[in-house]
C-alpha cells in the first residue's frame, strides 16, 4: 500500500526531527531526570513538528524499555502510537470536538486507569479552536490531574488560549525551519527516492511553503509525479503557476520607466495566462526583495542589470514605502470582488511614487543645456568687438525667458488635498512664513511637531515640491521649520485638562 512521503518521512524518534534542536534537549533532559509536566504546550507555525514531538515524547513515556530518551519503535506501544491506534495516547482534533462536552468526557475518563501503558496521554491538535466554557471545564482538571495522565496541546495561535491555562502548561515556541534544514530533508528524501531535483528548484519550494517542512515535503512529492522525477525550476513555478520572472521584471521597468500603458498591458498578459494577482504581487516583492538584498549588500544575487540601474535613481524609503503599498494592496486582494482592479490602482500608485522624474534630475538636464548653450554661443557667434557674456549674466538671460506664475498658497493647498488629504491637513498646520530665492520656509508650532514630520517625509515633500512646480513652472524646495519658542504640547491647556483627568504625567523626550 502506497504511503505518502510525507508520513513516509515522519520522524520517529527525537533524533530525526528537524530543526528544533533545543525542545528536543530539554524534553531528553526531562526524561532523564525524571522531571516530566503534566502538561506540555507546543506552539508555532504549521509543518514545524508540534504534532510530530508530542507523538514521539508519548513514545519515550510509554516504551516498554522507558521513559526513555528514545523509544524503540519495535514493542506494542510504539507501534501503536506510530499507527494511532493506542488506547492509552489519545489524539483530539480540537477543531472538531470543541464543545463543552468533549470535555466534560475527558474529565470522565481521566479517572480510568491506562489500559496497559505507563501513562494515558491525551493530544489536543488546535487546542486555541477550543470554547470558552470547554477551556472553564478543562482548567481545574489541567490544574491536578492525577499522576498517570498527561496533556500535550499543539497550537498554531498560542495567542487565542487562555492565560490561565498556558500558566499550567510548560510553553515551547517552535519556531520556522531554515532554509539549510529543509533543502538537506529534501535532498536526503530525493536520494532515497531516486528523484532529481535542481538546486533552484529547492529554493523555489522553500519560498513558497514559508519554513513548513510538511508543505516542502507534499509538494516535492507532487513535483516527482509531475516531472517524472527530474524536478526543474521551471516545473515548480509552473505547477504553483508562479509568473516569470522575465514578466515580473518587465513589469517593475515599466513602472519605473512611468509607462502606464505598458505595465497594465504586463499586468493583463499574466493575467491572461491564468496567474493568480496576489501571486504576481507576491512576485514583485520578492523581485524588489532581492534588489534591496543586492543594494545592501547583504548578499549576492543575480539581479537583471538594467532593473537595478533604475532603481538606483530611487532612495531606499521609497523603495520601502512602495513595499508596503504592495502588501497593502496583496491582502486587500485577497479578500475583494474586484482583485484585478486593485492591482491595476496598485500600479498607478507606483507610477506616481517610483516613475516620477526627481528634481534634481531636473535641475541637471538644465545646467546641462546652459553648458551646452554657452558654449556654442562661444564657437558660433563670436564678436570681437564685444566681450563674452559672464555666466551670471547668462543665467539671468534664461531666468528672464522662463514665464513664472505667482505662488497663491491655497491653491497650492488644493492641489494637495486632491492627492492626499491628510498631506493638505498636516501642512495647513504650518504657516508659510517666507520665500527665500527657491527656498519656501514653512513654520509649524511646537505641538504640530508631528505634522512637520509628515511633511517632510521624503515621498510627500518630493510631491509637495511637484505641485508647486506644475502650478508656478519654478522648482522650489520646501523647508518645514519647528518654532521652539511656541507653546509646547505639554503646555496645552486642552492636554493639561486630558493629564489630569488621568491622574497622568507626560514624559518630555529632548530634542
Amino acid at each position: 500500500m502506497y504511503t505518502v512521503l510525507a508520513r513516509k518521512y515522519r520522524p520517529q524518534n527525537f533524533d530525526e526531527v528537524c530543526g528544533q534542536k533545543d525542545i528536543v534537549e530539554v524534553l531528553k533532559k526531562s526524561i532523564k531526570f525524571n522531571k516530566i509536566a503534566h502538561a506540555y504546550l507546543f506552539a508555532g507555525p504549521r509543518g514545524t513538528g508540534k504534532t510530530t514531538i508530542a507523538r514521539i515524547f508519548a513514545k519515550c513515556l510509554n516504551c516498554i524499555e522507558g521513559p526513555s530518551e528514545n523509544p524503540c519503535n519495535k514493542c506494542d506501544s510504539c507501534i501503536e502510537i506510530t499507527n494511532s491506534v493506542s488506547l492509552d495516547v489519545l489524539e483530539i482534533d480540537g477543531a472538531s470536538n470543541r464543545g463543552i462536552d468533549e470535555i466534560r468526557n475527558i474529565r470522565e475518563n481521566i479517572n480510568l486507569l491506562p489500559a496497559k501503558s505507563r501513562f494515558k496521554i491525551y493530544i489536543i491538535d488546535e487546542v486555541h479552536m477550543l470554547t470558552p466554557e470547554a477551556f472553564n471545564a478543562l482548567l481545574k482538571t489541567l490544574e491536578e490531574p492525577p499522576s498517570y495522565i498527561k496533556f500535550f496541546f499543539a497550537t498554531t495561535a498560542p495567542e487565542k488560549i487562555p492565560p490561565t491555562i498556558i500558566s499550567r502548561c510548560q510553553r515551547f515556541n517552535l519556531k520556522p525551519l531554515k532554509k539549510e534544514e529543509v533543502k538537506n530533508k529534501i535532498l536526503e528524501i530525493c536520494k532515497k527516492e531516486d528523484i532529481e531535483i535542481e538546486e533552484k528548484a529547492i529554493d523555489e519550494i522553500y519560498d513558497f511553503c514559508e519554513g513548513s517542512l510538511r508543505d516542502a515535503i507534499s509538494l516535492l512529492e507532487q513535483l516527482s509525479i509531475f516531472s517524472d522525477k527530474k524536478i526543474k525550476y521551471e516545473d515548480v513555478r509552473y505547477l504553483l503557476g508562479l509568473p516569470e520572472e522575465k514578466s515580473i521584471e518587465e513589469m517593475l521597468k515599466n513602472i519605473l520607466d512611468k509607462n502606464y500603458i505598458k505595465s497594465i498591458e504586463n499586468l493583463h498578459k499574466l493575467i491572461s495566462e491564468g496567474k493568480d494577482p496576489v501571486l504576481i504581487l507576491e512576485g514583485i516583492i520578492k523581485k524588489v526583495k532581492e534588489v534591496v538584498t543586492l543594494r545592501l549588500d547583504i548578499e549576492k544575487i543575480d539581479v537583471d542589470n538594467e532593473l537595478m540601474g533604475k532603481f538606483d535613481g530611487l532612495k531606499m524609503e521609497e523603495i520601502f514605502e512602495g513595499i508596503e503599498y504592495i502588501v497593502e494592496y496583496k491582502n486587500r486582494v485577497r479578500r475583494e470582488r474586484e482583485p484585478v482592479l486593485l492591482v491595476e490602482i496598485l500600479i498607478l500608485k507606483l507610477l506616481q511614487l517610483w516613475g516620477k522624474e526627481k528634481f534634481e534630475e531636473i535641475k541637471d538636464k538644465e545646467e546641462k543645456i546652459e553648458k551646452i548653450e554657452e558654449s556654442s554661443e562661444t564657437i558660433f557667434n563670436f564678436k570681437e568687438d564685444k566681450e563674452p557674456e559672464r555666466k551670471e549674466e547668462k543665467k539671468e538671460k534664461i531666468e528672464e525667458k522662463k514665464e513664472y506664475k505667482e505662488l497663491k498658497w491655497e491653491e497650492i493647498l488644493k492641489e494637495v488635498k486632491h492627492y492626499k488629504p491628510t498631506l493638505e491637513a498636516a501642512l495647513r498646520e504650518g504657516k508659510l512664513e517666507r520665500i527665500e530665492g527657491d527656498n519656501i520656509y514653512i513654520i509649524f508650532e511646537s505641538k504640530y511637531s508631528f505634522h512637520k514630520s509628515m511633511v517632510e517625509k521624503p515621498s510627500n515633500k518630493i510631491k509637495i515640491e511637484k505641485i508647486i512646480s506644475d502650478f508656478t513652472g519654478r522648482n522650489y524646495k520646501i523647508i518645514p521649520v519647528l518654532n521652539k519658542n511656541s507653546q509646547s504640547i505639554i503646555e496645552n491647556p486642552e492636554v493639561k485638562k486630558i493629564v489630569e483627568f488621568f491622574n497622568g504625567e507626560i514624559i518630555k523626550m529632548e530634542e
